[in-house]
């Protein structure tokens, strides 16, 4: 009897541990589950929120929001290929579920993964066109892969600037160039022509001029830019000219820069510049900084640029207000470097009017400190040709 009674003992024992165990490692409610998991993942709990998801993964294999999630702490923590493993394997069981998508757009997004960004939200945009913040995404996606100029293509601009005070300027200066993508490298050959109006001699200068932009990774890209003019007597384009400058990409739509621009004509000018960017949907905005070093000492300038996206990175509008002595660029006659204070304003676009051909313009108003407490007006326009050579 006391036998029996110690068996029947052991053996409920048993079944209760084991029961307890088992309760530890399965859910007989997913849902319950689920929002455990998510309970854990608000409080910043990463560990026991993945151990909780993947349990209930293995009852549940088809459980799509709960790999999803998990997807999403996985590219919280920065573990973006566990994230994108989970997202496609969904897609894989479920190519119908858009939530799927609109994740790997959100993991993509927080990686600056501008290729799969597109990928995933392309997918998504199909099944439902009317999805919140995916199409902002895309186009943002768009923009910065558009940095890498993938696109060859010719263009030629004429640009005329003009002011009367302390003497009659009108300058006007035709270019003519293109871009050529080589892998990580596309080169900006461009030649500059300008033309002094007014009697003056010489009244012409001529410019040849290389630029690069460089893809360092999936979250930098740099600038590098020479010219060179053959005859510098003529004083009004640099003799040299040259540019260096490096991106670097943030989450969210950001990124910063840093670089420097130096001129020769008869002697040297340095700038340094530094800008913070921010795509936000259809807008791009940059806030720039020139910071001129002079014989009296350094000056700076700002500029603040809002743009605005039409359906692709080629249909746009942008204004852009500067104030300070650094001139903005393009900086191209010597002149420019004498203004004492500034307060400017540009305005461009871009209209792609066929599948080959997109024009561009600028018009341009600047109220110039010359002199001290002498100003003056000045105006300038730009109208181009963008001939694609492939899209």
């Amino acid at each position: 009897m006391i036998r029996s009674v110690i068996f029947t003992l052991l053996l409920t024992t048993s079944c209760y541990l084991l029961q307890g165990q088992d309760s530890g490692n399965s859910y007989a409610d997913p849902e319950s589950g689920f929002a455990m998991m998510r309970e854990y993942a608000e409080s910043g709990k990463w560990g026991p929120a993945k151990h909780t998801g993947y349990q209930i993964l293995e009852q549940d294999p088809d459980y799509h929001d709960v790999s999803l999630y998990l997807a999403r702490i996985h590219g919280w923590e920065g573990s973006y290929d566990s994230a994108y493993a989970l997202v496609d394997r969904v897609i894989a069981e479920e190519p119908e579920l858009v939530e799927a998508y609109v994740t790997g757009v959100d993991i993509a997004y927080w990686k600056n993964d501008w290729a799969k960004l597109r990928f995933y939200a392309e997918q998504a945009l199909e099944l439902d066109p009317e999805l919140p913040g995916v199409e902002e995404k895309y186009l943002l996606a768009g923009n910065q892969r558009a940095l890498s100029r993938e696109i060859p293509e010719l263009y030629f601009h004429y640009y005329y600037d003009h002011f009367g005070k302390p003497y009659a300027r009108n300058w006007h200066m035709l270019t003519a160039g293109g871009g050529i993508p080589l892998k990580s490298v596309t080169l900006l050959p461009y030649l500059n022509a300008g033309f002094h109006a007014g009697g003056y001699d010489p009244s012409t200068d001529f410019q040849m001029n290389l630029d690069a932009y460089l893809t360092l990774g999936t979250k930098n890209y740099a600038f590098l830019g020479y010219g060179f003019s053959p005859d510098g007597a003529l004083n009004y384009l640099p003799v040299h000219r040259a540019a260096a400058e490096i991106w670097q990409t943030l989450p969210a739509g950001f990124s910063l820069s840093a670089g420097i621009r130096y001129f020769y004509w008869d002697e040297s000018f340095t700038f340094a510049t530094l800008s913070v960017e921010k795509y936000l949907g259809d807008f791009w905005l940059s806030l720039r900084n020139y910071l001129f070093f002079k014989d009296l000492g350094p000056s700076a300038s700002f500029y603040l640029t809002a743009r605005r996206y039409f359906k692709d990175i080629f249909n746009y509008l942008s204004l852009t207000a500067g104030y300070g002595t650094a001139p903005d660029e393009p900086l191209l006659v010597e002149s420019d470097l004498d203004r004492l204070n500034a307060l400017s304003f540009r305005l461009e676009g871009s209209r792609q009017v066929t599948p080959k051909l997109r024009l561009a313009g600028m018009v341009g108003y600047a109220y110039e400190e010359y002199m001290d407490q002498a100003y003056r007006n000045r105006f300038g326009f730009k109208i181009g040709t963008h001939i694609l050579l492939g899209r």
